[in-house]
């Protein structure tokens, strides 16, 4: 029985020896560069593998179906309707306690006393005298306000 590796010191003409390691395959012949063999059989297979990949993929991208974006017609017949509301801006030194303030910014209004009706500019500022009118006028009451 033969051992599948064999450490073997060869000597040099000085006297030193160099370890030499020899293989033998299964018929008991001696295998030349063996770690060569494994390092390229092993490189083999990832590039065939990575290639077989690759091509894989190529052959998918030009089967998809393109992308459609369709719009729906627009109906010329449609009609808008506006609701016309009459808002007089009054000065803010004669807004009364029982006065809102909107803004022209935004759909919410606010009570005189409450911190919003103080940020709003003097000229985005619509004023109106009872609560019941701003919500007339599509305005909601501000969720930081509440009626004293």
């Amino acid at each position: 029985m033969v051992p599948a590796d064999l450490q073997k010191a060869s000597r040099t003409s000085n006297g030193m020896s160099i370890p030499e390691i020899i293989s033998y395959d299964k018929d008991g012949q001696v295998v030349h560069f063996p770690l060569f063999k494994k390092l390229f059989l092993s490189l083999v297979i990832i590039l065939v593998a990575s290639l077989s990949f690759g091509i894989g993929r190529l052959s998918v991208v030009g089967n998809r179906e393109p992308i459609k974006i369709e719009y729906e017609p627009l109906e010329t017949n449609q009609t808008a309707t506006v609701i016309n509301t009459q808002v007089v801006p009054v000065p803010r030194s004669s807004v009364q306690q029982s006065e809102v303030v909107g803004s022209k910014n935004s759909n919410k209004y606010h009570y005189s006393y409450c911190p919003g009706a103080k940020q709003i500019k003097e000229e985005n500022k619509i004023i109106f005298a009872t609560p019941e009118a701003a919500v007339a006028a599509g305005y909601t009451l501000a969720a930081n306000c509440t009626p004293k």
